[in-house]
């Protein structure tokens, strides 16, 4: 008879985006010329790890008591204070007026998705997935006793298929009582994906349409990129406004990445923020998160919450790193551009590309396409039926190279 619980036997890593990132790390160690295209961390041109100056300025200014003591679950209200501000912008006092919310400190937006899976479904329901989606989401379902579904992202004009969406909320209504639905959004990992305003509206109507009090929606709203959308913080915003359309029935929980936002991805910190029009379902976010997040990881870093707490709260802080972001967004969006026109040039057909750390290719066999590609000096992540490129971390003239090496790679796999 075998030691571990029943639940636990199937676990084994599937996520391999970290091991794959470990693997082509090594290889870029000992030849510099390998492209390590595997994870979606920021690097500069010469491929070095990028530090936000800002960033840097601020953590010179912590002392010992704001980076290592315990505090407490929900998190300091400084940093509870300055991602509010941070992720609803204009739109904050109209939200704190209208509706009710509450914030908990999580390690990364990982915590936050661990979080949401684990109170808004009994165990054996499905949590909704995009067809193209970042791995991790599946384990962290298996984990709180969940399956998923997925739902179909791009229609055949390569916008975002509203029309399969409400079929599959439809489909799964019949079959369980709520609805937990995952959206990416902007910069979408793993496609660039990101929804115009007026998808975003469309989406809002057929969630009100389906979300009636005996079937309460979870909309979980991961903006993990939405501070590298090309159309810039106003914009990206807009969308968080039309959450207000949202009726009672809907509760949205956004997932905040000061990891992502703040090129801070080792230090492990973000925020899960429960929105909706009713004080009691937002009581319920908060006694259920809090309790999760106390027994799951007991709090967020000390230091992270103190370091975003002055880049973000602190006007000398937040005006240069809104600069500084505002020129990293620039330089993802070149390596972007070159790399879709390398990628036409070769006739490499892309997924619905918009913006952002992603890029993916469509690839049938990507097993071995990523296998002929380590063997000539490129890593890059398979997914199964595609690849994925993260030019946030690879040159411009990387950027360049990459397409046409991945024509070949796939042109050779294809003729075995």
């Amino acid at each position: 008879m075998r030691i571990l619980a029943e639940h636990s036997i199937d676990k084994k890593e599937r996520s391999n985006i970290i091991t794959m990132a470990g693997v082509a790390k090594a290889a870029k160690a000992k030849n510099p010329e390998v492209i390590n295209a595997t994870i979606g961390m920021l690097f500069d041109e010469d491929e070095k790890f990028y530090t936000f100056r800002s960033v840097k300025a601020a953590d010179s200014e912590l002392t010992n008591e704001q980076k290592y003591p315990y505090t407490n679950t929900i998190g300091i209200k400084p940093y509870c204070d300055a991602v509010l501000n941070w992720v609803f912008d204009k739109h904050l006092a109209y939200f704190k007026e209208h509706e009710y919310l509450s914030i908990i400190t999580t390690p990364g937006g990982s915590g936050a998705i661990s979080n949401a899976f684990s109170n808004y479904l009994n165990a054996g329901e499905n949590v909704l997935l995009p067809n193209y989606m970042w791995t991790n989401y599946i384990q962290v379902a298996y984990e709180n006793y969940l399956g998923y579904e997925t739902y179909n992202m791009f229609n055949e004009e390569g916008t975002f298929d509203l029309a399969d969406l409400k079929e599959t909320f439809l489909k799964m209504q019949a079959k369980q009582k709520r609805i937990l639905f995952v959206i990416n959004d902007p910069c979408q990992n793993p496609t660039g994906y990101s929804l115009t305003n007026e998808e975003w509206l469309g989406l809002i109507n057929i969630i009100n349409e389906v979300a009636t009090k005996d079937h309460p929606f979870i909309l979980f709203y991961d903006m993990a990129y939405i501070d590298y959308d090309k159309n810039g913080r106003d914009y990206s915003r807009t969308n968080i406004g039309n959450f207000k359309l949202l009726n009672e029935n809907v509760l949205t929980i956004l997932a905040f990445s000061g990891s992502k936002t703040l090129g801070l991805y080792g230090l492990r910190i973000g925020a899960m923020i429960g929105l909706n029009k009713k004080p009691e379902t937002i009581e319920d976010f908060t006694n259920a998160c809090q309790f999760s997040a106390r027994t799951k990881y007991s709090m967020a870093t000390t230091y992270g919450m103190y370091l975003i707490a002055k880049v973000l709260g602190e006007e000398k802080y937040l005006a240069s790193f809104k600069e500084e972001l505002g020129e990293v967004t620039n330089f993802i969006k070149k390596r972007s551009n070159t790399f879709i026109e390398a990628a036409e040039a070769v006739g490499l057909k892309t997924l619905p590309f918009k913006c952002g750390f992603f890029v993916t290719v469509a690839c049938p066999n990507d097993d071995l396409v990523y296998d002929y590609l380590v063997a000539h000096g490129a890593h890059v992540i398979p997914l199964g039926g595609a690849i994925r490129v993260a030019i946030c971390s690879i040159s411009e003239a990387n950027c360049a190279k990459l397409p046409k090496l991945i024509k070949e790679a796939i042109d050779a796999v294809n003729k075995r």
